[in-house]
């Protein structure tokens, strides 16, 4: 039962590869799941440090899953920054037609969730440790399996972003054509 999780753990670089592989050619979409894969690979270096922590292992975890925040709000200012510093029009491209998605607010959502699904986690051991519960119910029944959802449909996410990029980005060029005759 336990590989389970072990797997779900990894899933995030498979969803961002096939999300890569469907999107490439939208800057955007790309920009996003790049963003996301360095996000990943942090979490990935930093794991083997966080899970030697006992008590403060949810707590590390909530923090980490902070840290996937990021790409979805600063994404768009890390793109004009690296145009102004390299003047590579990628970056300005992104810079331009970034917006936020459904799926990056279902994203926003379900780390949220599982932000505060560590935090009550975190608390719960400290209850527990300091015997003022007798059963970390939470961590040892919900926590894992709740956490295992939330991946698999982040990674969902992940996907539907890069299937919905190229439509995205017709759209917003067919509403900037539209703004365009309107100033005229």
């Amino acid at each position: 039962m336990y590989d389970i999780y072990t797997i779900a753990d990894y899933t995030h670089p498979i969803f961002i590869a096939l999300g890569l592989l469907f999107c490439w050619k939208v800057p955007t979409a790309r920009w996003f799941l790049l963003s996301y894969a360095v996000v990943v690979v942090f979490s990935f270096i930093v794991f083997p440090t966080i899970i030697q922590w006992r008590t403060h292992y949810y707590l590390a975890q909530a923090l980490m899953s902070i840290s996937f925040l990021l790409p979805i709000f600063y994404r768009r200012d890390l793109a004009l920054l690296l145009y102004n510093r390299t003047g590579l029009k990628f970056y300005k491209v992104v810079y331009e037609k970034q917006t936020l998605s459904a799926q990056e607010c279902t994203i926003f959502l379900l780390i949220g969730l599982t932000i505060i699904m560590d935090l009550v986690t975190w608390l719960e051991v400290l209850a527990y440790k300091y015997s003022w519960i007798d059963n970390a119910y939470i961590k040892l029944y919900l926590r894992d399996n709740f956490i295992m959802v939330a991946q698999f449909f982040v990674g969902g996410c992940f996907l539907s972003y890069a299937l919905k990029a190229e439509s995205r980005e017709r759209n917003f060029e067919k509403i900037e054509q539209a703004e365009k005759g309107y100033d005229d």
